[in-house]
């Protein structure tokens, strides 16, 4: 069973490495050079467990934003997912505080033999922050950036994202490679695996096996060259092996942020909850028996007494963004799922990397002849273990369910809330009914397959959105119903995210090289590198989008 291993209360004094400021009353001591914190000082283990907390717990999507949007996700409440324009949060994250830090714990422990685990695990973390960065925007700043503050370039290079990606294999074989058990390692400060060595090994290798897949349809050659010599004891293919961290009670901002949101509005009527994603849809047209854990029915009552409706049940929002009044209506009244209450509790897994991606990962591997394996085997190990995750996530959920629900419904009984935990349960003969249906066995052309795959690998990811966004832009999976938008993007969805606005000004001879780069200049449509499938996006094919001129009558 996995072991919780909660956030902690960082005190980091020590971390000021890149922006250290004092008071003084004099102007020579202010012009003098201040060496009182330098690196050689400063505890690496506070450092990498700062930066795990920021970039994992702060810095991963909870399944809701508008990127969730792109993969039929989740429904932005913003209602404007096809802007134009700049989008910064990744960008300043990653360069303000995640790869600095990783860089510096590069350095520090470089030339330390006893510190070949911290250097090493530091080295995949570092590409697994960057790999973010450039799936965002395409080329950026790489190999000039993060610096020794003594050689810090200011205004550095774009490297093309090709450049990067072949580093970032580069990375993560020698990283592995060098992981050493026998070594001192981070201990209680690894909030993913607690210092186990073997698990980062799997975590690289991992890691190194989503990237190659994403490159195959601009290199094939580069993807099955990164993933030939990866066997099954190499990768992530179990539950215990799973990444990830858990949020905390500690203090408030390492509790579950739908928690805290739950909180401040009091619960009762006004409690903080989300729209479903299309998503739902395809559980529920599969007969998943997730979907009762992930959404939950439609609030609105009023099909049962008219007979005119039918009752609305699981139902996932379309993307819609600046549509027509039309098009909206028929999603109104509280006639479209919610995320489930399940969702609201103090402590949640936030995941990194999952065994079910990667199962998903070899059987397209398997299916395109990237690498030799059973497709089959892989989709269905896939699911049974995106079930067991599921499964997982009640089990931590429930105990903590009370005080939510008192919250959320303050009439509840306790046998209210006995009846809800026994039918978001997920039984075994449910899940083996679903596992031993149609749903479970690719069928069709190698394309039709791929679908397949790309459908259960969705719902497996939540609530991953950036990753999501990335497998919908490498393969158009799955195909999305998209009102007819009159904003910018007149509905097609983004292919990357604008640069920074101020990279135009402080850098603006690096930014225009890289702009030229790109087919359609600095937009969100431009394509970045390892975008290269022709076919996407696939046009929608199922039952045209609904419209409405009135409200649903309620009686």
């Amino acid at each position: 069973m996995k072991t919780f291993k909660n956030i902690k209360i960082l005190i980091l004094t020590s971390l000021v490495i890149f922006g250290v400021a004092s008071c003084t009353d004099g102007f020579e001591e202010l012009n003098t050079k201040n060496d009182l914190v330098t690196e050689n000082l400063v505890d690496v283990d506070l450092i990498f467990t700062r930066v795990l907390v920021e970039a994992i717990k702060v810095g991963t999507p909870i399944g809701t934003g508008t990127i969730g949007n792109y993969s039929g996700m989740s429904y932005s409440g913003s209602n404007a997912p096809f802007i134009e324009g700049q989008s910064t949060d990744e960008w300043d994250d990653a360069y303000q505080d995640y790869t600095n830090n990783l860089a510096a714990i590069i350095r520090i422990t470089n030339d330390n033999p006893d510190f070949v685990n911290k250097n090493a695990i530091a080295r995949i973390m570092k590409v697994w922050a960057f790999a973010k960065v450039t799936d965002t925007y395409g080329d950026i700043p790489y190999f000039e950036s993060s610096l020794d503050p003594q050689n810090i370039v200011i205004t550095p290079r774009y490297d093309s994202q090709k450049s990067i990606y072949e580093d970032f294999f580069k990375e993560l074989k020698e990283a592995a490679a060098a992981l050493d058990g026998s070594k001192d390692s981070y201990g209680a400060a690894d909030l993913v695996y607690g210092g186990d060595v073997d698990k980062w090994r799997k975590f690289a290798n991992s890691l190194r096996l989503r990237l190659a897949l994403r490159v195959r349809y601009v290199d094939a050659a580069m993807a099955a060259d990164n993933m030939s010599d990866l066997q099954a004891s190499d990768l992530i293919l179990s539950r215990a092996d799973d990444a990830s961290i858990y949020t905390a009670t500690d203090v408030l901002n390492n509790r579950n942020a739908f928690y805290n949101n739950l909180i401040a509005t009091g619960g009762g009527e006004n409690f903080f909850k989300r729209p479903a994603g299309a998503f739902i849809d395809k559980m529920d047209d599969f007969n998943d028996p997730r979907v009762k854990v992930f959404a939950d029915t439609a609030l609105a009552t009023f099909p049962g007494t008219n007979p005119d409706y039918e009752y609305f049940g699981y139902r996932g929002r379309p993307v819609l963004g600046l549509v027509p009044v039309q098009y909206k209506i028929p999603w109104g009244q509280e006639t479209s799922s919610l995320i489930s209450d399940f969702f609201y509790v103090p402590i949640v897994e936030i995941p990194v990397i999952r065994s079910s991606e990667m199962h998903f990962a070899l059987a397209e591997a398997a299916l395109f002849g990237l690498k030799p394996g059973d497709a089959q085997a892989h989709y269905k190990q896939g699911m049974e273990d995106a079930i067991n995750w599921t499964k997982g996530f009640y089990d931590n959920a429930k105990g903590q369910m009370p005080e939510v629900l008192s919250l959320m419904y303050p009439d509840w009984t306790d046998q209210d809330m006995e009846d809800l935990y026994a039918h978001k349960e997920i039984t075994m003969a449910e899940s083996d009914a679903f596992l031993n249906s149609a749903a479970a066995m690719l069928s069709g052309s190698n394309e039709q397959q791929l679908e397949q795959i790309i459908v259960q690998k969705n719902i497996a990811l939540y609530p991953l959105e950036f990753q999501n966004w990335a497998e919908w832009r490498r393969t158009g999976y799955p195909v999305l119903l998209i009102g007819p938008d009159a904003d910018a993007l007149r509905g097609v969805i983004p292919r990357r995210m604008g640069y920074p606005f101020v990279e135009s000004t402080i850098n603006s001879a690096s930014y225009n090289e890289a702009v030229s780069r790109l087919t359609g200049g600095d937009s969100r449509l431009s394509k970045v590198w390892w975008d290269a499938n022709p076919n996407v996006p696939y046009p929608w094919t199922g039952d045209p989008l609904p419209t409405q001129d009135t409200p649903y009558p309620t009686n």
